[in-house]
């Protein structure tokens, strides 16, 4: 006799392959073994396609209703969620639309899909405090460049190919005149975007930001010690870049790399 966890997996196989037989366990009755695991897989299939419309409004807005159902049927069908949250479903949802062979004619809907999961993802971190400047003062100056920070929970920082804070600002736009105005004057081979993604005090902040801010706020946030990701950036603009990410919440934490001795 197959375990509960293989008859789960089976289960699950069925439910989410539109072409599988049902398994031996769904009986038929006055509804067909069939039928049953089809109106199964439709309320499946239908809630989850949900929760990804949810996560990437500007997306379905961009391709319509129709493609975005039947791209989020393929990507369900192909990655099914792995934790009970749905809010943290669609974590692939944009590295799929990139090679999602439909799509090939929108080239910037991946990275639109990769800012709205950072903005799905900063609105449901769980809260945390972010590190204020006050918090470094027990750090020795010369200690000072083995600091190493903890990204807050709610950061995401991405490098994008296609201007997809433009596109997803505008997209969003409720007027629809506006909002058609607004996406003819985007030009989509201006070049890219590096963005920070962030809710801080309960809003959400998406920033544009420089070439050095990004290379400062990606070493710091992988962890590097504050004085060799300050090498990495021109010494002007190190220390106006770190007082800015300390003010705009970037960090939740610290720690010195010499003995990662938590000091918050």
């Amino acid at each position: 006799m197959p375990s509960l966890l293989e008859l789960q997996r089976e289960f699950r196989t069925a439910v989410l392959a539109d072409a599988a037989l049902p398994p031996p366990l769904i009986r038929d009755g006055h509804v067909g073994a069939s039928a049953r695991l089809a109106i199964y897989r439709n309320n499946v299939i239908g809630n989850l396609t949900r929760a990804l419309r949810l996560s990437f409004p500007a997306v379905e807005r961009l391709v319509g209703e129709d493609f975005f159902a039947g791209a989020a049927q393929r990507f369900i069908e192909a990655r099914p969620p792995s934790v009970a949250d749905l809010n943290q479903y669609g974590e692939g949802f944009a590295d799929f639309l990139a090679s999602f062979e439909a799509a090939a004619s929108v080239p910037y809907l991946a990275d639109v899909a990769r800012l709205e999961c950072a903005v799905s993802r900063a609105l449901h971190a769980p809260p945390a405090l972010a590190l204020a400047p006050k918090d470094l003062s027990a750090v020795p100056p010369a200690r000072e460049a083995e600091l190493c920070f903890q990204p807050h929970p709610t950061l995401s920082l991405l490098a994008l190919e296609y201007p997809a804070y433009a596109i997803w600002d505008a997209v969003l736009c409720e007027d629809a005149d506006a909002r058609a105005a607004r996406l003819a004057a985007i030009d989509i081979h201006a070049g890219g975007e590096t963005l920070a993604v962030l809710r801080s005090d309960g809003a959400l902040e998406v920033e544009i930001l420089t070439a050095p801010a990004f290379e400062l706020a990606q070493t710091l946030a992988a962890g590097w010690p504050l004085g060799d990701a300050l090498a990495r950036v021109p010494a002007d603009d190190a220390a106006p870049l770190l007082a800015e990410f300390l003010a705009r919440g970037f960090f939740a934490g610290f720690s010195l790399s010499a003995d990662h001795a938590n000091l918050t």
